[in-house]
């Protein structure tokens, strides 16, 4: 049997591995183990991707009272898709930010994209300076959520004519890795598209090797015309792969393509500016895509 390889997502801890010599769910020939982060020390999703595709849930905590979903402009509860064996995970009761993460206006006026798992189970979210943050709609399946900053932009991440990723292509990422450890300023790392599908052969996702780090999730992934190719949403555990195989992983990191974003906010009736605003080239991307790129920290 090929080795179980944990994912963490970028808000989480150390991942949970299964019991030594435990069998995968029904009758498993290999996956990838998968254990999804919400921002506390458990995890609030467990599941196998097996390379078929199909996730095959494995045990999970017990499910909490799901927040009410917030209205749409028509009154209805605004969309969002169930992960496989959802469960959020309990958050001390303080008003302290229990987890951080990275968002990216889509529209002027302040509609913005992050993680539906950088947002989950908070009591309140906020930005960097503390203003509040309205989570619109959440899709937990897909992973992203619809925020409202209340503020105008004047600066969106603009997304291509035609969503497509290629391999080999430059990806820079920007965020705001460990929270605020490294200080307020925005990151921002290069590398290239390294594979077109993410754990198991997920077609929603792909591949990296610019670098993400805990904080990173939700910060877009951008093209060297500062375009949209996906959002940052995790990275192979090191410690849990070095376990599994002896080896340690190099660059594996993943994003959400922007075709899934595309559909996301299509359901809420967002439509995302389209073609370039300015150069080419880190520095000049850089220049345009940072301002529309800041902190979201989720209060207990």
């Amino acid at each position: 049997m090929r080795p179980v390889l944990p994912l963490l997502l970028l808000i989480g801890a150390c991942a949970a591995e299964p019991p030594p010599g435990a069998a995968l769910p029904g009758g498993g020939d290999g996956g990838t183990f998968v254990a999804d982060y919400g921002g506390g020390t458990a995890p609030v999703a467990r599941y196998v991707r097996l390379p078929d595709g199909r996730a095959v849930p494995v045990e999970a905590p017990p499910r909490a009272a799901a927040p009410a979903p917030t209205p749409g402009a028509d009154g209805k509860p605004a969309g969002g898709g169930d992960a496989v064996a959802e469960a959020p995970a309990p958050r001390p009761r303080s008003g302290r930010a229990t987890s951080t993460g990275s968002a990216f206006a889509v529209t002027a006026n302040g509609l913005a994209v992050t993680n539906a798992h950088v947002v989950q189970g908070c009591a309140s979210v906020v930005d960097e300076q503390g203003r509040p943050v309205r989570v619109v709609a959440a899709d937990r399946r897909r992973d992203l959520a619809l925020i409202d900053t209340g503020r105008g932009f004047g600066s969106v991440v603009r997304f291509r004519p035609q969503a497509a990723v290629d391999l080999g292509e430059t990806v820079l990422v920007f965020g705001f890795p460990y929270g605020q450890a490294l200080g307020t300023g925005i990151n921002v790392t290069n590398g290239i598209v390294t594979g077109l599908a993410g754990p198991g052969g997920d077609v929603s996702r792909f591949q990296m090797n610019a670098a993400v780090q805990p904080g990173n999730s939700g910060g877009p992934a951008v093209d060297d015309a500062g375009l949209l190719l996906g959002v940052a949403v995790g990275r192979l555990n090191d410690l849990a792969v070095l376990r599994a195989t002896g080896s340690l992983p190099q660059g594996v990191n993943f994003a959400i393509r922007a075709t899934e974003v595309e559909r996301f906010l299509a359901e809420q009736n967002v439509r995302p500016a389209r073609g370039p605003q300015g150069g080419t080239g880190a520095r000049a991307v850089s220049a345009t895509v940072a301002p529309a790129v800041f902190q979201v920290l989720c209060r207990a």
